[in-house]
C-alpha cells in the first residue's frame, strides 16, 4: 500500500492514520473512494484492512490507535467490526467532503 517504509512515528489516532492513507492516494484513487457507497466500504476494507493493520501495527504495539477505532466502532454500535472499518469509514466520509464530482452547470 505504502510506496516508502513508514517512519517510527506511528498515528495514534484516526485522524493521523487518514492523513497518511490519504497522502499516499493518486488524486484518480480519493475520487473513486469518494464516490463510493456506504456499502462498498466493507469490500474497501477486505482489500486494504490488513495492510492498514500491519502498517500502523494495530494488533502489535499501536494501542493508542487501535483503541481510538475499537471507540470508534462501539459509538456506531458496530463494536464487532474490524477496528480498521473505522478508518477507512473515517477516510471516505472526509472525502465525501473533498473528492465527489459534482455537476457543474
Amino acid at each position: 500500500m505504502f510506496t516508502k517504509p513508514l517512519s517510527s512515528d506511528l498515528p495514534s489516532t484516526i485522524d493521523e492514520a487518514v492523513r497518511i492513507l490519504l497522502d499516499d492516494l493518486r488524486l484518480r484513487d480519493r475520487t473513486q473512494l469518494g464516490s463510493m457507497t456506504a456499502e462498498d466500504l466493507n469490500l474497501i476494507n477486505k482489500v486494504v484492512g490488513l495492510q492498514i493493520t500491519w502498517d500502523f501495527r494495530l494488533w502489535s504495539g499501536n494501542g493508542l490507535l487501535l483503541h481510538a477505532c475499537l471507540n470508534a466502532m462501539e459509538d456506531t454500535g458496530k463494536e464487532y467490526a474490524d477496528p480498521t472499518m473505522a478508518i477507512v469509514h473515517s477516510m471516505w466520509k472526509k472525502l465525501q467532503e473533498t473528492h465527489v464530482l459534482r455537476l457543474v452547470k
